[in-house]
């Protein structure tokens, strides 16, 4: 089971977000598990405990915290939710993007990882999983 992490400032969008993800990976039968942790009060910025997580999604408005998180987590790979994507893929995006993002990170050490072109989530104009979204350019 993929074990994915989602975070945001005190977890309340995020919060709202995990359980709309497993409501929907759940009527797919897909092998994932979302849970979100506040990034405030007593959360990541404070040296919460990440373990059985497979990766960690950071909300849009987190990525400036990205690099040092990924400096006090170094086992761990941090991916930027894209702006336009949260709230809007499905959990089978999320998980594809969560894959792809942990392939990359074993890959290129990069951390925060992101994709080819997307360095700066509010630019990202895909609304698909980086994967669906190469497979429809192909088309």
């Amino acid at each position: 089971m993929l074990h994915i992490v989602i975070t945001c400032g005190a977890g309340f969008s995020s919060s709202a977000l995990v359980t709309q993800l497993n409501k929907d990976a759940q009527e797919k039968n897909l092998d994932v598990e979302y849970r979100y942790m506040p990034f405030d009060f007593g959360g990541l910025s404070k040296g919460a405990e990440l373990s059985n997580a497979d990766i960690v999604m950071l909300c849009p408005h987190l990525q400036h915290e990205g690099k040092k998180l990924a400096a006090n987590y170094p086992d761990v790979p941090f991916y930027v939710i894209p702006t336009r994507l949260y709230g809007l893929m499905s959990a089978e995006d999320f998980m594809q993007d969560a894959e792809d993002a942990i392939a990359g990170w074993k890959e290129t050490g990069m951390n925060p990882f992101h994709f080819e072109g997307e360095s700066v989530s509010i630019r990202v104009m895909r609304t698909v999983s980086h994967r669906k979204w190469l497979e429809q350019k192909k088309k």
